[in-house]
């Protein structure tokens, strides 16, 4: 029987060792504070096939009995994990409830569930993102909510883990988001990791009734969005071309193969990273289409996508077809394309209809050329803030990428009207909802989100409603 002293020295070994490994990183323990026990494979994404017989665990001996015992225990929560049974029989009973918000946050990262422990650890989550989840879980227990006797202020991360009034206090943190305009996209976020944390210490039995169970998730809609008009698209499109052709200012350009990842992410309405882990064995030439898993999926759902021939084709045009060691249809050496914020302002300045980002990047770095921003004179750390605004405005005044989506839906939209078949609001939800479907939304509410209707288009479905009454009108007659 493996004992919880095995299982930490097999942990602590582990984190020793961890990087010697460059396919596997071992089994993965979470061990609470009483004693409970959760595993799991971490994998490397291009060992995700071959790694299954191979797992790195220093002084114990793969052939050994400890060995296997650890390996089956880990295999039967997983296991579990999948089948939706629980994995642990027995209930945190030694917790309290008397624990602040901040204090169980600690705890539950210890005991998450095994089954968001596994998605986690086998997702393509980068560093980045990680760091951003713990930056969102600061900002989200230090809101403050209310005032001491003393005027001491008082945060979220220090009301009881039983305070009823909690829902109130979240309610609070909203009003003050929705009042500044600021912290949106952490309050989504944060809210999502507390119904998590909640949800956790109900079914350790720490508090008998989840105070957020009923609250949904909330979402913020962009300010941000934009419709990009056909016109503007043909010459963002022309760019792309020429980049993956590696032409004029883009031929000395690493990732060529992003302009092809542009393109087919405006024709498709795909998300960039769908498509920046998008493996050569997951495309279906014979039918033309390809399926995301759902670790690489933002739902969480296995989605399937359909393309024409013109699509096909340019599939094909990838360099990684000749690549044999290299699964990623964009990726360089199994390396997802990286910079590509970057280079899509690069192939706006290309355009030339928003104005031009380089030349105020060149300017910016100049003042930091050989040292620190902390060495600069007054006068040039005021000019260099001004020139950083001056690119912040910039960048927020052109289109996104993610705006290419927000083009895609008002694109089916335009089409439909132009074609008459919208003639009322219940049409123009149906569009909504088919297009919904190709964008991985939800919800029809969150496809509208991303149809820019504007005048062309309502005088489109006027004329519309107008031929409708006219042909009924003499059919009656």
């Amino acid at each position: 029987m493996i004992t919880l002293k095995h299982l930490k020295e097999l942990s602590e070994s582990k984190i020793k060792t961890r990087r010697s490994d460059g396919s596997i990183l071992g089994l993965v323990w979470r061990i609470s504070a009483t004693g409970q026990v959760s595993a799991a494979y971490r994998l490397r994404e291009a060992s995700m096939q071959k790694a299954v017989n191979r797992v790195f665990c220093q002084n114990m001996p793969l052939q050994s009995d400890a060995y296997q015992n650890v390996r089956k225990q880990a295999m039967s929560y997983m296991l579990k994990a999948a089948n939706g049974e629980p994995v642990f029989e027995e209930k945190m009973s030694s917790l309290s409830s008397d624990y602040t918000l901040a204090e169980y946050n600690l705890i539950y990262h210890q005991d998450r569930p095994i089954e968001q422990m596994v998605k986690d650890r086998l997702s393509t989550k980068k560093g980045n993102s990680v760091k951003r989840d713990v930056q969102v879980e600061k900002w989200i227990f230090s809101r403050p909510v209310e005032f001491a006797s003393d005027s001491k202020i008082i945060t979220l991360g220090e009301i009881r883990l039983n305070d009823e009034s909690i829902p109130r206090k979240i309610d609070h943190i909203l009003n003050e988001v929705a009042r500044t305009g600021q912290g949106k996209e952490n309050f989504r976020k944060g809210l999502a990791h507390l119904k998590r944390m909640f949800a956790n210490a109900r079914r350790n039995g720490v508090i008998d009734v989840d105070p957020l169970e009923d609250v949904e998730a909330f979402t913020f809609k962009s300010t941000r969005a934009k419709d990009i008009p056909p016109a503007e698209l043909l010459l963002i499109l022309r760019e792309c071309r020429a980049l993956a052709k590696g032409e004029g200012r883009y031929s000395n350009n690493k990732w060529k193969r992003l302009g092809l990842l542009f393109e087919i992410k405006i024709m498709l309405g795909c998300r960039l990273n769908e498509l920046n882990t998008l493996r050569k064995d997951q495309i279906n030439f014979v039918n033309n289409t390809f399926e995301i898993d759902e670790l690489d999926t933002k739902t969480g759902k296995r989605y399937r996508f359909a393309f024409p021939q013109e699509v096909a084709e340019l599939f094909k045009t990838s360099p990684a077809w000749d690549e044999p060691s290299n699964s990623l249809v964009f990726g360089i050496n199994n390396k997802s394309a990286e910079k590509y914020d970057e280079t899509w302002h690069k192939l706006l300045d290309s355009v030339g209809l928003w104005g031009h980002l380089g030349d105020l990047i060149i300017k910016k770095k100049a003042f930091l050329k050989n040292r620190n921003k902390s060495d600069l004179s007054h006068n040039e750390l005021t000019h260099y803030e001004a020139i950083a605004k001056e690119i912040k405005q910039l960048k927020e005044s052109r289109p996104r990428g993610h705006d290419t989506r927000h083009a895609f839906a008002t694109s089916e939209m335009r089409s439909a009207i132009e074609n008459g078949v919208v003639i009322s609001e219940n049409d123009m939800n149906e569009i909504a909802s088919n297009t919904g479907k190709g964008l991985q939304h939800s919800s029809v509410e969150m496809t509208m989100h991303y149809t820019h209707v504007d005048d062309e288009m309502k005088r489109g479905m006027v004329s519309n409603r107008l031929n409708t009454l006219k042909q009924l009108s003499g059919s009656a007659k």
